[in-house]
């Protein structure tokens, strides 16, 4: 069974992770994060900020959750077109749950 570490959707947090797991990372999310707060600064436009933001926040919970040999095989079975069992993600998760 895996247990899914969480990661505080903030910079702050998401830099942590990356430091502690992914310390190239880390530098490449601080350059994005300071090239977007000095466009909002420009613009008082948080969309591209958010963005940045959301993208590295899953980059951080995957580093700290990479996925299991059985979430790959799946992945590689979707995208080959293979039928994996599952017709929605709620019966995926019915599933996992018995």
């Amino acid at each position: 069974m895996a247990v899914d570490v969480r990661v505080e959707r903030s910079p702050s947090a998401i830099l942590q992770v990356l430091r502690d797991v992914a310390p190239a990372e880390a530098a490449v999310f601080e350059g994005d994060f300071h090239n977007a707060l000095q466009q909002a600064s420009a613009t008082f436009d948080l969309v591209p900020l958010n963005r940045v933001v959301n993208r590295w926040w899953g980059i951080a919970h995957l580093r700290l959750n990479p996925p299991t040999a059985e979430e790959r095989e799946a992945v590689r079975r979707l995208r080959a077109g293979e039928d994996v069992g599952w017709s929605s993600p709620q019966e995926r998760l019915a599933a996992q749950r018995r």
